[in-house]
């Protein structure tokens, strides 16, 4: 179990389709950032893509995270069948065992019986690559739905990210969540929200982790009773300032405060 962020964790300082800020983080100042940190583990995202890269920039990518001691993975957006093996190479050349895959792309979701026919069309390519699939629960399939195509599947090269706060735009909480991906779980992304009254209504406001309702002791003792030690990924919600210096400072201490609040919830 190692403790670490993802590039969605820094959103703001590897800037947004709307949004950049005067120097935005490169793949390589993302590693210094992340060791620097305290990060173990990096997921490099689709909000910071790496096939565009050449091979032998992406090797030197993880020839630095190696020398900095930390593990990098790599996530995409989209589970059609060329789509993940196009990105096999690019975690082989990153050493990374791990791909993170959101079922949907901007075609939509597949159905549950089609992106089983698709993992299990792609499990000879995972075991040869030495890479496991892990689905992150997003807002197209309730959690139980992702834990059906995984239990359908069958292979241990398909399992969980679980992120136990997605699901809440499906109405389903974070415990819930917890308990349907548990034990399909290799990896984990954890965020923190507040309640707050917005009018007539409310709204999930993000804070750092361990300052909201979120239950991360009870999503720990889930993956625990399911026997499973993942990966685990400090996230949030952050909205972004008006003033950039501030975003970034702000941004910077919820990651600080989150792996270190992450770190003491492994050890408790």
């Amino acid at each position: 179990m190692k403790i670490g962020i993802g590039s969605y964790t820094l959103r703001w300082a590897v800037g947004t389709p709307d949004w950049r800020p005067a120097r935005p983080l490169t793949p390589e100042g993302l590693v210094d950032q992340a060791a620097a940190l305290g990060a173990e583990v990096l997921q490099f995202l689709e909000n910071l893509p790496l096939d565009g890269l050449s091979r032998d920039a992406r090797r030197r990518l993880a020839a630095q995270a190696a020398t900095l001691g930390v593990q990098l993975e790599l996530g995409i957006r989209g589970c059609r069948a060329e789509h993940v093996r196009r990105h096999l190479p690019v975690a082989a050349d990153l050493e990374a065992a791990l791909l993170r895959v959101v079922l949907e792309d901007e075609r939509g979701a597949p159905t549950v019986d089609e992106a089983v026919a698709t993992l299990r069309g792609l499990l000879p390519d995972l075991r040869a690559a030495g890479v496991t699939l892990a689905i992150e629960n997003h807002s197209s399939l309730r959690p139980a739905e992702i834990a059906r195509i995984i239990a359908a599947v069958g292979d241990p090269a398909v399992a969980a990210c679980l992120d136990a706060l997605n699901s809440i735009e499906r109405l389903v909480g974070p415990l819930e969540t917890a308990a349907a991906l548990a034990p399909y779980a290799v990896s984990a992304h954890f965020k923190d929200v507040r309640v707050v009254r917005h009018g007539a209504s409310w709204r999930l406001a993000a804070c750092p982790l361990g300052e909201g309702v979120v239950d991360c002791a009870g999503i720990m003792a889930a993956l625990r009773a399911a026997g499973r030690a993942p990966n685990l990924l400090a996230e949030s919600w952050m909205d972004r300032l008006e003033d950039e210096a501030a975003t970034l400072a702000q941004e910077e201490a919820w990651t600080r405060q989150g792996i270190a609040y992450l770190r003491r919830l492994a050890a408790a």
